[in-house]
């Protein structure tokens, strides 16, 4: 009797570990270097610190439930819109950050009532993308099947359109696609991200390394960035899978300019700190980069990589922000995606 209760707690004890494990996988950690009492650098693995600190602080978070979110039903039988949003930093400190918020209700804004809308949420910093795609083809087909609509329109925003480009190599998710835009998308990545996940250390060369670091630990601790794998995807020259030919879809790529009028514009008419952040790493890539091509930018990615192949739309004097922010890009996106070109128009006549 003793044997038997011994092995039957053994095999109850397995399970359990293994339910813990299961449930465990929705958790991540991420390390805060400290200095004193105060937080210097926020990462998820550790790293070799390129500044002072006296401690590391490990932290437990919980990783967004990956899943198509509702935002209304669509009243018409147009394609809905399906947001996907790109990497995003707050998501450490919770599920709906004010990213996620001012994309949706940006388009809740700007979509008329009637049309249908919905988000595409997955865990973004350390998920590898081709696991998130092969759940959005799942998810896709799902609503398909529950609302009886054949065909979604993709709104793609930045590593959100590298996401995309892994789902369309599913020949079925295809069939699903009315048309997309990639809106800020680093096709062929951005030399930003190298210079997140490089070892920092080499930059001390530099006779600007006191400026750089500044740069670095500043806008780490505001959340613009944490170093996390999936920066990995956005390093420049990484390829990605292509885009199948009979994909009707459009770049919607931003540049930054140096006039003032354009910038006091577009931070009135959006929020304030993103427009500043962008327009702030804008003129430091002028200091990294000071001639070529990677000066044209949105503060985050480079003209020639959100236009590297295909149509493009590229808005002067709006920056990366302002892609899930600005009424006037959205509304034509919008207009994008509910406009029948006339080579159509001819095609319905006859």
């Amino acid at each position: 009797m003793r044997s038997f209760l011994l092995v039957f707690s053994l095999i109850l004890a397995l399970f359990s570990e293994l339910a813990f494990a299961q449930k465990n996988d929705d958790y991540g950690v991420y390390y805060v270097y400290y200095n004193s009492m105060f937080p210097v650098y926020k990462t998820l693995y550790k790293i070799n610190p390129f500044f002072e600190y006296t401690r590391v602080v490990e932290y437990k978070w919980k990783r967004p439930e990956t899943r198509l979110v509702e935002i209304r039903k669509p009243k018409n039988q147009e394609p809905p819109v399906i947001l996907i949003h790109g990497i995003d930093p707050n998501e450490i400190n919770g599920e709906w950050t004010n990213y996620k918020k001012y994309f949706v209700d940006t388009w809740k804004r700007c979509l008329p009532e009637e049309y249908g809308l919905y988000i595409f949420v997955y865990p973004s910093l350390d998920i590898p993308l081709e696991e998130s795609a092969k759940k959005l083809v799942q998810e896709v087909q799902k609503l398909a099947l529950s609302t009886e609509q054949k065909r979604f329109n993709f709104y793609a925003h930045s590593m959100g359109g590298l996401l995309l480009r892994y789902a369309l190599q599913d020949v079925g998710f295809t069939e699903y696609v009315a048309k997309i835009i990639f809106a800020g998308t680093p096709h062929i990545g951005s030399p930003f991200a190298n210079f997140i996940v490089m070892n920092k250390r080499i930059l001390k060369l530099r006779n600007d390394w006191d400026y750089l670091k500044m740069i670095l630990i500043s806008t780490n601790l505001a959340n613009v960035f944490i170093e996390t794998p999936n920066y990995a995807y956005l390093i420049y020259g990484r390829e990605h899978p292509g885009i199948p030919d009979f994909v009707d879809f459009m770049n919607f790529a931003s540049v930054i300019t140096n006039t003032s009028e354009p910038i006091i514009q577009n931070i009135l008419r959006t929020e304030p700190f993103s427009s500043v952040v962008m327009i702030f790493l804008n003129a430091v890539s002028r200091i990294i980069f000071p001639e070529g091509e990677f000066t044209k930018n949105d503060g985050m990615v480079p003209l020639i990589s959100a236009t590297a192949f295909g149509k493009s739309e590229i808005f002067e004097g709006f920056d990366h922000a302002d892609f899930i922010l600005s009424d006037i890009i959205v509304k034509k996106a919008i207009e994008f995606f509910y406009t029948v070109e006339k080579s159509d128009k001819l095609l319905l006549k006859n």
